[in-house]
């Protein structure tokens, strides 16, 4: 061999040891039980990589997690709203019809207050006139007691010329004429004319008197009494259905006047007379019910003796 070839040779071998003794035995490729412990070593402790290359693939499915919990979130977020909304809705429907049902409630009971109340306005106004009725009458009572003593004055005036007059006639002396009826100052001087009528006996004249005064617009509180005597006249000329009618009219039309008790006390003896003893004898005794003064019911107890 030539001492050139030997130097080339030397100079490689120098290149491929030099590396092998800088860089240490362990890789060395033959070295097998050296390379089986560097293995067993990695993997009891894991390189740093392999710790980051892991805790970035953790991190990441982490963030994918959270991602996807945030997306069904983001995604699911309409679902609830629309819930919210349609319960609202619902809730909203509700309130408007119970505020309906309350307003026809309400409505349904004033058109129920408002039917009572038409109702009750005929009974109102039917109290109302009673009460004026009653209180016309408690004022009008001095006004009906007042013709009333105007007229048993008079009634006692012609008693004391009736018994003069029988006195002068007893007496074989001339008879006095009656004189005029004494005009009562309570009474207008017609009145007191028709009725002078009937205390005399003249009982047709009465009757026109009496009627002819009815038409002239007579006092209020002279109207029973026209109807009275006009009765009364019409029982002495034994026309008892126009008595009777004379009557049923004072009592219908002033069932508080003074002359209220005796035209019950009148319309009972004009059903007696007219042949009716029944009928006469309920008239009386209802009669009696209304508490007459003691001179009417005096009469009246006679009366039903007589029938009875």
């Amino acid at each position: 061999m030539s001492q050139k070839n030997y130097l080339f040779r030397l100079f490689g071998v120098f290149l491929l040891v030099t590396p092998l003794v800088l860089g240490g035995c362990s890789y060395l490729p033959w070295v097998g039980d050296d390379d089986e412990e560097d293995l067993a070593f990695e993997e009891d402790f894991p390189f740093e990589d392999e710790q980051t290359a892991k805790s970035a693939k953790g991190s990441g499915a982490e963030d994918d997690f959270f991602a996807d919990e945030g997306a069904l979130i983001e995604g699911g977020g309409g679902d609830f709203s629309s819930l919210q909304q349609g319960a609202d809705s619902s809730v909203l429907k509700g309130d408007v019809e119970s505020l309906q049902s309350q307003q026809e409630a309400l409505i349904s009971k004033v058109r129920e207050l408002e039917e009572i109340l038409v109702t009750l306005e005929p009974k109102v106004s039917a109290t109302q006139e009673r009460l004026e009725g009653s209180l016309a009458a408690a004022s009008g009572q001095s006004q009906f007691l007042e013709p009333e003593v105007e007229e048993l004055k008079l009634k006692v005036s012609q008693l004391n010329e009736e018994i003069a007059r029988m006195k002068m006639g007893k007496g074989g002396g001339t008879p006095v004429m009656p004189s005029p009826v004494r005009q009562s100052s309570g009474t207008p001087a017609q009145y007191n004319t028709a009725l002078s009528a009937y205390q005399v006996g003249n009982y047709d004249e009465s009757i026109l008197l009496f009627q002819n005064f009815a038409l002239s617009n007579p006092p209020g509180h002279l109207k029973d009494n026209i109807l009275f005597w006009i009765g009364s006249n019409y029982v002495k000329l034994e026309m008892y259905d126009n008595a009777i009618k004379q009557f049923d009219t004072v009592l219908n039309q002033f069932p508080r006047s003074n002359k209220a008790h005796d035209s019950r006390l009148m319309l009972g003896v004009s059903y007696y007379k007219k042949g009716e003893a029944s009928r006469a004898i309920e008239v009386l005794e209802t009669a009696l019910k209304y508490n007459p003064p003691s001179d009417v019911k005096g009469k009246i107890m006679a009366q039903l003796s007589e029938i009875q």
